[in-house]
């Protein structure tokens, strides 16, 4: 009895030791990143192109500068017919001022008039002449107001013109959002470009993403944050990680992925985020994943 109690705890022994050495679940994926097109904004002809293919360059870096010249032009004219407007604009506002201070003035010739006409001081002739130029200057003033109000919509329209030149001559400077490597140049110096063309393509090498695929019955062992190891398809070097997304819907695996076996297998996509301070993972390079069990 007491020999077959010391099997059955040899054995149990045994079998806690092989769980807690059991191996870490290993997948094949390969490294990636987001990456930015960066795409002209405004017209014209590509006169500054300051980056090849492979370098890396800086945040706020100018790769691309499309020659603004027309637009700088443009925003001189712009900004001579908003002066004129604005000369237009004091010019009305004066005289604004004056049929307003005679308006005023003659509104209180008309009321002492009129109090004298009640004294027999005045005639209903002098009354009405000074009715009558009472009614001109309002009808000049009205006048003045609505040709003030025409102007100041037209100096509204021209401003919001030149806000949009100047948002073009801005625009026409391409410069890199983050620092990271070109790894995409889709045009050439002194090459014409439209709204819309795309320019290059940037990558941030700084961190990378591995992209593996985990069967569902092994899904339940994984959660987000949980720790993984990434190593270099050939090589011992190794990166650690951490499991950031996993995908909500199954998919077929892909051909280049797993084995023969698994390949018509239901797959769901897990991201591993790997920190690449030394850049030695590059876009596209196999790697193997571990990820310990918690």
């Amino acid at each position: 009895m007491k020999t077959s109690m010391t099997c059955l705890l040899l054995l149990a022994s045994l079998f806690i030791a092989c769980s807690r050495n059991e191996k870490p679940f290993a997948y094949n994926g390969r490294m990636d990143t987001d990456v930015i097109r960066l795409v002209a904004k405004t017209a014209g002809t590509i006169d500054t192109l300051s980056f090849k293919e492979g370098d890396l360059v800086k945040k706020g870096q100018l790769l691309v500068k499309v020659n603004d010249r027309r637009l700088r032009l443009q925003l001189k004219q712009q900004q001579a017919q908003l002066d004129e407007l604005n000369a237009n604009l004091q010019a009305i506002e004066s005289k604004q001022r004056q049929l307003q201070s005679q308006l005023n003035f003659n509104r209180q010739t008309l009321a002492k008039t009129r109090a004298m006409l009640k004294q027999g001081a005045a005639t209903q002739q002098q009354v009405d002449q000074l009715q009558t130029e009472v009614d001109i200057l309002g009808a000049r003033l009205e006048e003045i107001m609505t040709n003030k109000e025409l102007i100041a919509s037209k100096r509204r329209q021209l401003q919001a013109a030149i806000d949009i030149t100047r948002l073009n001559i801005k625009d026409s400077r391409i410069t890199a959002p983050i620092q990271g490597l070109v790894i995409n140049r889709f045009v050439n110096l002194y090459e014409s470009v439209a709204p819309g063309s795309p320019l290059l393509e940037l990558a941030d090498l700084s961190v990378l993403k591995a992209t593996i695929y985990v069967p569902l019955t092994k899904l339940n062992r994984l959660k987000l944050g949980q720790k993984a190891t990434v190593k270099i398809d050939g090589t011992d070097e190794t990166f650690e990680g951490k499991i950031t997304w996993i995908a909500s819907e199954a998919e077929f695996t892909p051909k280049t992925i797993l084995t023969e076996e698994t390949r018509t297998s239901l797959v769901y996509a897990v991201q591993i985020e790997v920190p690449n301070p030394g850049q030695k993972l590059k876009i596209g390079m196999p790697v193997e994943v571990y990820i310990e069990k918690e």
